[in-house]
């Protein structure tokens, strides 16, 4: 019986690895010609490698989620996280001003719920899809820093608010039969992401080392390990193998963005949002069987229109500021 089972499983999952051979080359090559267009642009190609490695890490997450539940996926990237960002902070030699630890606090229970929810999202939907609807966190930043930092709310957020709005109702209405739980999901994590940028920005404009915001949510995350589900004939290599690649890609998505954003100004950093969503949907499609129905395709246009309304600068930004960009 325990054969029988491990065939079923080993031939599940054939046709996603039989894609990645047929895929791979293909994607590898267009990943390389846009890198090149990049080279001169100081920290953008470090922004396109981390924009890049959050793509593919989504497609990680959704092949590990055939062995592994995804809650206990993202448990998983968080104890891999504390340990590499806590050797990269001891490598820098990084200290935590004691007036902001509340903030790194607060950042790190927000960041944790979100990246969790949107794992979640992508194991129940699909990496493609669930990224997009939870990348529309740029439009909930510019509100949560209306609510909690008393941040002026502009025409250009009400406007972006409404256009993705209806991007996001033309997705989750597509009809491609998703679960719809998923897709509530990916849209809790946007919202939750919304709340913790906004505490990424506070902190790192008071010096906070972006590895100590990245150890806070990671260090919250580890309660996961409580309610996430066990496998009940444990976790097999593949699966092991794919949630370690889990966790060390978003590591190094995130140091990728940290040291891109030293040298690039926010309103270029967009670059992150519009290629990791592009790059993301593709890989959907081509490795985990996502479908683009006419109606996701109106409203990836939509979102991508109304986060491109937001992101319009009302003045120079300065360099180093975060941005709305990447997976928070």
């Amino acid at each position: 019986m325990l054969d029988e089972e491990n065939l079923l499983v080993k031939s599940a999952c054939l046709p996603f690895w039989t894609k990645c051979r047929m895929h791979t080359t293909f994607v590898c090559m267009m990943s390389v010609a846009l890198r090149k267009k990049m080279q001169a642009g100081g920290g953008l190609p470090w922004l396109f490698s981390a924009a890049t490695m959050f793509a593919f890490t989504s497609l990680l997450v959704k092949a590990a989620s055939a062995y592994v539940p995804g809650l206990l996926v993202s448990a998983v990237r968080f104890a891999i996280g504390v340990l590499l960002c806590t050797a990269a902070i001891l490598v820098r030699k990084s200290k935590l001003d004691p007036s902001m630890r509340g903030i790194v606090a607060l950042r790190g229970i927000a960041g944790s719920l979100s990246m969790a929810a949107t794992y979640v999202a992508i194991g129940m939907t699909g990496p493609g899809r669930a990224t997009l609807l939870s990348n529309t966190y740029p439009v909930f930043v510019s509100l949560f820093g209306a609510l909690l930092f008393k941040e002026k709310i502009t025409w250009r957020t009400l406007a972006s608010l409404a256009v993705c709005t209806l991007g996001a109702v033309l997705v989750v209405r597509d009809g491609s039969g998703a679960s719809p739980a998923g897709d509530l999901f990916a849209l809790a994590g946007s919202l939750l992401a919304g709340i913790a940028v906004n505490f990424v920005r506070k902190a790192s404009r008071a010096g906070v080392d972006p590895f100590i915001l990245y150890l806070s949510p990671s260090l919250f995350g580890l309660a996961l390990f409580f309610w996430a589900p066990l496998p009940q004939r444990g976790i097999p290599a593949a699966g092991l193998l794919l949630v370690i690649a889990v966790g060390v890609g978003a590591f190094l998505a995130q140091a990728f963005m940290a040291y891109g954003y030293r040298t690039v100004p926010a309103s270029k950093g967009s670059i992150v949002f519009y290629w990791e969503t592009a790059l993301t949907v593709l890989l959907g499609v081509l490795f985990a069987g996502e479908v683009l129905m006419p109606r996701f395709l109106a409203g990836l246009g939509c979102i991508a229109a109304g986060l491109w309304i937001n992101m319009m600068p009302s003045a120079p930004a300065r360099p180093g500021e975060p941005a709305p960009a990447g997976r928070q």
